[in-house]
């Protein structure tokens, strides 16, 4: 009885000593963020008002910069966009000066953290467009999820002239959505640093890059097994690590 509690003591005593190291480092990680941008890099919880907010575990608030107040021009209706990140099918819904558009329409794009495009398509007016009131509009884009976490969604005043005077557009940062278990996939292992379609075991030693993880894609790969699917920020955050 005796060596069986001094056992458990000893057990208790080990996951201690891992959790807090654990914890340690995932504070050292959050305690860089300086910016908006660094924190919707990390996958942290992004509130939808103006100008957008980010939180970091630690109680960190970084807002968002807004380089140019165009809400008199064009507005987006965040409520149909998921808080947990865009997902596909996406509904844009929203309103814009009938001059943003030309024939009841409008050009839309979605671009990944590299700038790379991930869909388009096209914004149309819900109402008689020839006024310079506001008009509601609707479009939706479907995508295959991206290789980044962040993007961008650009609205664009269509300008049928070419004239660079006449161009202006609305850019939105935007977080796409992790699937935590996609194609019967999860994340496993003590330090869910495992991707796999079933529990398994493993050891419970602690690697800083582990904490890396949750920036990466648990899914089925093209040979049918499950792995990891690494984002770029993902990349960064292995980078960062000594």
């Amino acid at each position: 009885m005796v060596k069986f509690f001094a056992s458990f003591a000893l057990t208790v005593t080990f996951l201690i000593i891992i959790a807090t190291i654990f914890y340690a480092r995932e504070s050292k990680l959050v305690s860089e963020i300086k910016t908006f941008e660094e924190c919707l890099s990390y996958g942290f919880s992004v509130i939808e008002s103006y100008p957008r907010q980010c939180r970091t575990p630690n109680g960190g608030v970084f807002f968002e910069s807004i380089r140019k107040d165009k809400s008199d021009l064009i507005a987006v209706d965040y409520s149909s966009f998921n808080p947990e990140g865009l997902t596909s099918p996406l509904v844009i819904k929203g309103k814009a000066r009938g001059f943003w558009f030309w024939e009841a329409s409008f050009p839309v794009r979605l671009l990944d953290g590299d700038g790379k495009l991930v869909s388009s398509g096209i914004a149309s007016a819900e109402g008689e467009w020839m006024t310079e009131d506001f008009i509601n509009f609707s479009a939706a884009l479907t995508f295959s999820e991206p290789k980044t976490l962040s993007g961008t969604l650009i609205l664009e005043k269509d300008n049928p002239s070419g004239l660079p005077e006449q161009a202006d557009s609305l850019e939105i940062p935007v977080k796409f959505a992790i699937a935590g278990t996609v194609g019967g996939c999860r994340p496993t292992g003590c330090s869910s640093q495992l991707c796999a379609d079933k529990e398994i075991g493993s050891t419970c030693e602690f690697l800083p890059q582990y904490t890396c993880f949750r920036l990466a894609r648990c899914e089925r790969q093209e040979d049918g097994a499950c792995d990891w699917t690494e984002t770029t920020e993902f990349k960064n955050c292995l980078a960062s690590i000594p």
